[in-house]
């Protein structure tokens, strides 16, 4: 036993030398002191970069799945855009077009100031198309001069002098109000054979929109024909504490509109209420529209415009400013993810990281302007350490560019916007206990041998140096 023993002591890297061997010097303990600082530093920082959280950023084709619908949320106002009209489609590079959109939407009145003047409306369907009477259905009917158009200086004293008064606000060149204009001239004369002035209760009216644009403009009629319906001088209603206009959108053939002629006689002079078969429109001249959409992942375009199946619209009066409140894409993080968002994105968060038009004023300042943003969006995807437990979150980013440009076609404002092909994935990641354990190692071990090769030195050098002197003595 004695003998392996003496083996094993014959493998030792660190033989000793007796004490009596050795010399303590005070630039060695200098020297000592310097190293211990040092390798304490150093360790200390080595241990603080252990702690921290480091983060390895891969650009990768985006591997989202297949058919994977993209969330696409907005809140946009337009002072000069009547909710009456305003419509939001959406249309790709595939195809798809989806007109007046409606089930995700929603519409509140505003004023000029971006003031909320109504209350929201949603609409889970679309309304079937307005009827007319077929074209040429009246004209072996005789010329009748009953109604010609009102003007500005005799619309007042009308609206006083009869309860109820149905007024259609045209324009001649409308396509629609071609249609109606017929029907409406031999509506009138039915109307007021059936209601003669000593009766007085109802009378039908019209407004030529281009000869009047001002009187058209007070009333806030954007699409033509627009039909109206005054009782008692006004055509005011209340509607959950809100003032709109009362508007009859029903079908435009004869016996429709006589059949609601009829519906409203017993009801002239009575006190205001809400007519069953009319609905309320927005008094005010202004829409927000707010919402969301689910799109495929392809290039595509969302047109804010003014739409109606039944009336035409005057594209030199149309004004499109608008107010972009936020325009973003996916979903808002939680607290908790946008934290980790925070930390572990590669160039930090900006506060408007996700949100680039937010609070964006767009001016139309001649007429017939459309305003077009394009947009290109990046999905940055993070993969926090545990993200079995904590999730992983796709955080959406773009970049924004707006122009604005003159159009024959009927001014709008267009969103377009471009998914990326590549996907950012920014993974947490954290030095492994044996990286830290082998650095430490090379602290201690690396200052030890500096050090020590740094005394050698020294102590050589100065031991030279007193040889030297002492052969200059002798």
């Amino acid at each position: 036993m004695t003998r392996i023993f003496a083996k094993l002591k014959a493998l030792d890297f660190y033989k000793k030398l007796p004490s009596d061997l050795v010399e303590a010097t005070l630039a060695g303990a200098w020297i000592s002191i310097a190293a211990a600082i040092i390798m304490a530093f150093l360790f200390g920082m080595e241990f603080y970069a252990f702690l921290q959280i480091s983060t390895k950023t891969s650009l990768i084709v985006d591997r989202s799945p297949v058919d994977e619908l993209l969330r696409v949320n907005f809140n946009v106002s337009f002072p000069s855009l009547s909710c009456e009209f305003a419509s939001l489609d959406v249309s790709d590079s595939l195809g798809t077009k989806r007109m007046n959109l409606t089930k995700t939407v929603r519409k509140v009145p505003i004023d000029s100031q971006i003031q909320r003047v109504g209350h929201t409306t949603t609409e889970d369907e679309h309304k079937p198309g307005v009827k007319y009477d077929a074209e040429g259905h009246f004209d072996n009917e005789p010329e009748i001069d009953l109604s010609v158009p009102l003007s500005h200086a005799n619309f007042e004293l009308t609206l006083a002098r009869y309860p109820i008064v149905m007024v259609n606000f045209f324009a001649p060149w409308c396509h629609w109000c071609q249609r109606l204009e017929p029907t409406w001239e031999a509506a009138t004369k039915e109307a007021h054979e059936l209601y003669p002035e000593a009766d007085g209760r109802i009378r039908f009216a019209k407004v030529d929109c281009t000869a009047e644009p001002e009187l058209c403009r007070s009333h806030i009629i954007q699409g033509f024909p627009s039909i109206r319906v005054f009782r008692k001088g006004h055509d005011e209603i209340m509607v959950q504490g809100q003032s709109s206009h009362e508007a009859y959108t029903g079908d435009r053939t004869k016996d429709a509109l006589l059949e609601f002629a009829k519906s409203m006689v017993p009801s002239a002079g009575l006190p205001h209420r809400k007519h069953a078969a009319l609905e309320s429109s927005p008094k005010s001249s202004g829409c927000n529209i707010a919402g969301f959409v689910m799109v495929k992942k392809v290039p595509g375009t969302l047109h804010f415009t003014a739409r109606s199946d039944g009336h035409s619209f005057d594209h030199s009066n149309m004004n499109v400013t608008h107010l972009i409140h936020s325009f973003y894409f996916g979903t808002r993080p939680s607290p908790r993810k946008y934290q980790q968002l925070q930390r572990l994105h590669p160039a930090g968060l900006t506060a408007d990281w996700a949100d680039k038009l937010h609070d964006k004023y767009f001016v139309s300042e001649s007429s017939q302007i459309t305003h077009e943003h394009y947009l290109q969006v990046v999905l940055t995807t993070v993969e926090p350490r545990g993200s079995r437990h904590t999730g992983i979150y796709d955080a959406f980013e773009y970049t924004a560019h707006s122009h604005l440009y003159s159009s024959d076609a009927i001014p709008s404002a267009k969103v377009s916007f471009d998914m990326s092909p590549i996907q950012i994935v920014v993974t947490e990641t954290k030095r492994a206990w044996y990286h830290f354990l082998t650095t430490t190692c090379a602290i201690i071990g690396g200052t030890f041998t500096v050090a020590g090769i740094l005394d050698s030195l020294l102590y050589t050098s100065m031991q030279t140096i007193k040889k030297i002197n002492l052969g200059k003595q002798g």
